[in-house]
């Protein structure tokens, strides 16, 4: 039966009940011209264009209608709404409360009309599916091109051991860093000084915390972005987006006294060895932001000073295999919200960068950490350095974890241009906000890139 003559036979339906006829077919009009305009497309609403997923479409958003229409029919008669099932009071009174926009609800109506519980993540999905042949239709992207196919990058390689050596090696050092903020906003540093067991073990007790049954897991999760203490799927926005095939937990680093005591107690080693992982990291940041103020020509120690007390925050991600990796992402194209994000993975390579407006691959290399310019660093120099949008691919076969650290201001410092860095001619390109308000714009944003940024940027 085609859509059209489903939809007429549902709008026959329930005769009786005029409240439910007229929401139906102010509906159907409402979807009709849609169909046709999507008749040619392979996507209609992010999800494959099919016949199943035009009526799902209708039916999920015939619920919202009713409400509406008992709502206006009730302070205009005077009467209680006329009788109707159960369901369709339930899913009318789920679709007009204030939680419609969240995206973490329990369950989630596929356009074929299965039901699933995404809050579990993709690990859960994939380990009870693990005969999975297609792409859940909820995970497929709207890409312009395969990502699996974009060209392998030749990035910046910078050896750190130079800045402790001589004036000239480390002025070499300096440039290089400062020529890779500018030109690329990305590079891999070698000889950082961090032990590689102690890399191996942040990565153990990540994929332990993963493999930790649901319950657990779900202690930690909110749909709050500024949670201290945050375990997801997807992206980090409780707001309605398509789904993405990750899994995450994030927490507050450094500062250590505000958060250390909401970490996990599983598993038994993740507080040491995390705290551990984040003390060396946090040094090391500090050591590039010094650099980095070279670089730019301010005083001496100028970015750290910036920063204050600080925010370290920790993001392990967990990308299991999927079955049409060519079709979805495990994180959509984003700049990060602070300075540094400092970040290293498991051996398998996903992530990607955007560089003059191209997609590259970016490959692993045993025993180096990879370092991106966020966007306070590009606010703070005034738009010198810019900071680089990323995603990460999932692939067929292989798990990927990746654990990445980023590094910015205390929540309520102000971030803005530098004074040094601003010309009087131009002036400043960026409008001051608070380093909280900030993140929370940026981890709100369901179409992610560099949005936030540009909603601080002063057009000239």
């Amino acid at each position: 039966m085609s859509t059209l003559a489903s939809a007429i036979k549902w709008i026959k339906k329930d005769r009786v009940d005029p409240i439910l006829k007229k929401a139906r077919s102010i509906a159907l009009c409402a979807f009709v011209s849609h169909i046709w305009k999507a008749r040619n497309a392979f996507i209609f609403d992010g999800t494959p264009f099919t016949e199943e997923a035009i009526f799902h479409k209708i039916q999920k958003h015939i619920n919202k209608i009713i409400a509406f229409l008992l709502l206006d029919a009730q302070k205009t008669i005077g009467q209680n709404p006329p009788p109707r099932s159960s369901t369709h009071l339930t899913m009318a009174e789920k679709e007009s409360s204030p939680s419609e926009t969240s995206l973490i609800s329990n369950k989630e109506e596929t356009p074929n009309g299965n039901t699933f519980d995404f809050k579990k993540g993709v690990k859960n999905r994939f380990e009870t599916s693990p005969h999975m042949k297609k792409l859940p239709p909820e995970f497929v992207l709207q890409l312009e091109r395969n990502p699996l196919s974009a060209t392998l990058a030749e990035i910046p390689v910078i050896d750190l051991s130079g800045l402790n050596c001589p004036s000239e090696i480390r002025t070499s050092t300096v440039k290089a860093i400062s020529s890779a903020c500018e030109l690329w906003g990305f590079f891999m540093i070698t000889n950082h000084g961090i032990k590689m067991s102690l890399i191996e073990e942040m990565l153990g007790v990540a994929q332990e915390f993963f493999d930790l049954n649901l319950s657990e897991k779900m202690k930690y999760a909110s749909e709050d972005v500024m949670s201290p203490v945050r375990y997801g799927t997807s992206l980090n926005t409780s707001k309605k987006h398509n789904l993405h095939w990750r899994d995450y937990f994030r927490h507050y680093g450094h500062p250590f006294q505000h958060s250390f005591h909401l970490w996990p107690v599983n598993p038994p080693k993740y507080r040491n060895v995390a705290k551990e992982y984040l003390e060396e990291i946090w040094q090391l940041a500090m050591k590039l932001g010094g650099a980095i103020s070279e670089g730019l020509g301010l005083e001496n120690g100028y970015i750290e000073k910036s920063m204050g007390e600080g925010l370290q925050i920790l993001a392990a991600n967990y990308y299991p295999p999927c079955p049409e990796p060519d079709k979805t992402l495990g994180l959509a194209a984003h700049s990060d919200h602070g300075g540094l994000t400092i970040l290293m993975q498991n051996g398998v390579d996903g992530l990607q960068i955007k560089h003059n407006g191209e997609w590259f691959s970016v490959q692993h290399v045993p025993g180096t950490f990879l370092v991106n310019i966020g966007d306070y660093l590009e606010i703070l120099s005034n738009g010198k350095y810019k900071s680089v949008e990323h995603r990460a691919t999932v692939n067929a076969q292989k798990t990927r974890i990746s654990v990445a650290v980023g590094h910015g201001p205390e929540l309520k410092s102000p971030i803005k241009p530098a004074s040094p860095l601003v010309d009087e001619r131009e002036g400043i390109h960026y409008r001051p906000i608070t380093y909280q308000d900030y993140i929370r714009l940026q981890q709100s944003i369901t179409t992610r890139g560099k949005n936030a940024l540009q909603a601080v940027l002063i057009n000239k």
